[in-house]
């Protein structure tokens, strides 16, 4: 009863391996970006950039290093990771994009009925940033990275990536439904679009067909990611170029955040300097914004100060708390 036909067609003309049902993780996943790919007009531009400078410039600052005498081993471990892993790099300048246009940075309440939809500019820069593991992908958040050094975005995210996989994202999801369910009934704030996420999570914990996973067993608390920790989110930074080898990715924007990025791998490519072509460096950053809330005059040019800061690595490496962005 109430079964597609089409899939009643395949079940009887198709032999069936294996009947997997969707974990509450998947069905969110499934229904969250189902929603965004038909309410929000995405719009997206793809972008090519030359990320020589800042290849070279961390070859440098890591010789340097080398020919140092600094006392302080740990500081210069943790210098050495950052300059090798990019992942912080970029978040951080991300939040730098992010502060210089700040129509970006926030979420759309779009309610042509009630008010004709609000726009909330947040002061926070609040960049989640996505964890793959084998149960599935968590993005928890960095919280205004914009203020802090480079060393401490990336002790926060070696932090919050290693909490990821720790934690059993099915059980995290469903507590982050039910801190959506207790906002909207203390803030009386009910939207009858969201009926079916009301039903799937009454759905999930009355009948709950999920099994735990014993990797989970006996893990602390304080060892886990916390509904905190992946709620508030003003922007999504997804590297999936740490996982597969892709140049570019569609990203697809999480509600009501206007904006999400998605960057690809850094690859060896050619590049033309003074009309000769030599040996680079490139990345593609592929980004999509949520189109009723601006035009893209106001907000791509978020994508030319990221340019600035590859072109100017040192701007992101070397900048420190009380520095003007």
């Amino acid at each position: 009863m109430f079964q597609d036909y089409k899939i009643a067609y395949m079940r009887e003309h198709v032999k069936i391996k294996e009947v997997r049902h969707l974990s509450f993780i998947r069905q969110s996943v499934a229904y969250m970006l189902s929603m965004s790919a038909r309410t929000i007009p995405h719009a997206a531009m793809i972008t090519e950039f030359d990320v020589t400078p800042l290849i070279e410039y961390t070859k440098s600052a890591e010789e340097r290093m080398d020919r140092s005498k600094a006392d302080d081993k740990r500081a210069m471990l943790l210098k050495r990771a950052v300059l090798k892993n990019y992942s912080a790099f970029f978040l951080k300048a991300l939040a730098h994009s992010l502060f210089l246009t700040p129509t970006i940075n926030g979420f759309l309440d779009y309610t042509p009925w009630r008010n004709g939809g609000t726009m909330y500019i947040s002061e926070d820069i609040n960049i989640s940033y996505t964890v793959n593991s084998k149960f599935g992908v968590l993005k928890p958040i960095i919280r205004n990275p914009h203020q802090k050094a480079i060393e401490t975005v990336a002790e926060e995210m070696r932090t919050l990536t290693r909490k990821a996989r720790r934690t059993d994202a099915n059980e995290l999801y469903r507590r982050t439904a039910i801190a959506y369910t207790k906002t909207a009934f203390r803030q009386c704030s009910f939207n009858f679009k969201e009926v079916y996420g009301g039903w799937m999570l009454l759905r999930s914990l009355l009948f709950d067909r999920s099994i735990p996973a014993p990797e989970f067993k006996g893990v602390p608390e304080d060892q886990k990611l916390q509904v905190s920790d992946i709620l508030g989110a003003t922007c999504t930074l997804a590297n999936n170029g740490m996982v597969v080898k892709g140049h570019q990715t569609v990203t697809v924007i999480t509600p009501p955040e206007l904006m999400m990025v998605g960057l690809g791998d850094i690859h060896p490519a050619p590049r033309i300097v003074d009309k000769q072509i030599v040996p680079g460096y490139m990345v593609t950053l592929f980004s999509t914004m949520d189109h009723r809330a601006f035009d893209g005059g106001e907000g791509f040019p978020v994508i030319g100060h990221m340019q600035r800061y590859i072109e100017h690595p040192e701007k992101i490496y070397e900048w420190k708390p009380g520095d003007e962005i």
